[in-house]
């Protein structure tokens, strides 16, 4: 496709809900990136990234990136970037500035999150009736090609609770909705240790991801709820030899103060735990026993996925 450089905007910004993984099985080994990706199940949350992109005429594409102020090597977002400015034979100097409350690394969907936000922004500019669906399959081929995600684009293209029953991007993974629990908060702590490009590459890893996904996921399925969801990623965090001795240790204090509904994030160093908004306060003080107090964030279920703000 051939266009021209929206004179009249050079600037557009959207923001993306971050999400967390409970559960998931592999499907990667297809052809095409869109065709590729994870059934699982998890939740977007309220904390996410407001990506600002700009763009100036230039003989070349050139991509710049930063992360809260910080220039950073984003090879996921230059992807999209790229990729974009292919598909509608254009080269320009392309800025793409991150602010979020997502760390990276940690699994909160910081990747997916800046990649959607920057195809999501990019598009509006490339061509202003650029439907949701188009720009977020850009992120998710991005994800995929790069190896650092395979469900997170879909599920924050939608926001809210989800089941990703069927493999692939935008148009072509197919996903169903919870109905999130009603009055509770959300209590997050990560930290950087496990990356998902290594663990994605690993054989042993990879089959026993698949053999307790395929049970788990098709249990959530036949039984689709919120404690479902719940009980199935803890069955999942166990049996996979996925948990660190971080998180072990933190999941066995939240259980036995009574926080049941929490787990292992897929994939970092991280937990999750759903409590009541009365009980924010005594769960940090738990998890602070792991995780530095910076390392820990509360937040919502986000019931809206990304969008031009």
């Amino acid at each position: 496709m051939k266009s021209t450089l929206n004179r009249s905007k050079r600037r557009a910004r959207a923001f993306v809900p971050g999400h967390i993984t409970g559960v998931f099985r592999i499907f990667d080994e297809c052809g095409d990136p869109l065709h590729c990706g994870s059934v699982g199940a998890g939740f977007s949350v309220e904390a996410g990234t407001t990506t600002t992109v700009t763009i100036a005429e230039a003989s070349t594409t050139t991509v710049t990136v930063t992360y809260n102020g910080h220039v950073i090597d984003a090879p996921v977002t230059e992807t999209v970037v790229h990729e974009m400015m292919n598909d509608y034979r254009l080269t320009a100097a392309v800025g793409v500035d991150h602010k979020s409350d997502l760390p990276i690394g940690v699994g909160f969907g910081a990747s997916g999150a800046g990649a959607l936000g920057t195809a999501i922004a990019l598009g509006s500019l490339l061509d202003k009736s650029m439907p949701l669906e188009s720009s977020a399959r850009y992120a998710h081929r991005a994800e995929v090609i790069n190896r650092t995600g395979l469900g997170d684009v879909l599920a924050q293209t939608v926001g809210g609770v989800e089941i990703r029953t069927h493999p692939g991007g935008p148009g072509v993974g197919r996903i169903v909705r919870l109905l999130p629990p009603d009055g509770m908060r959300v209590v997050l702590a990560g930290h950087p240790g496990i990356e998902t490009k290594s663990v994605l590459s690993d054989p042993d890893q990879r089959s026993r991801i698949n053999d307790v996904g395929d049970r788990l996921v098709g249990n959530l399925i036949e039984q689709p709820s919120m404690a479902s969801l719940i009980d199935v990623s803890k069955e999942f965090a166990r049996s996979t030899g996925l948990m660190t001795e971080r998180v072990k240790s933190a999941l066995d204090d939240l259980w036995g103060a009574g926080y049941d509904w929490s787990s292992m994030v897929m994939l970092g160093d991280s937990v999750f735990c759903f409590c009541k908004d009365s009980e924010v306060d005594a769960v940090q003080e738990v998890l602070e026993r792991h995780w530095n107090k910076s390392e820990i964030l509360v937040t919502n279920v986000s019931l809206h996925g990304g969008g031009l703000t």
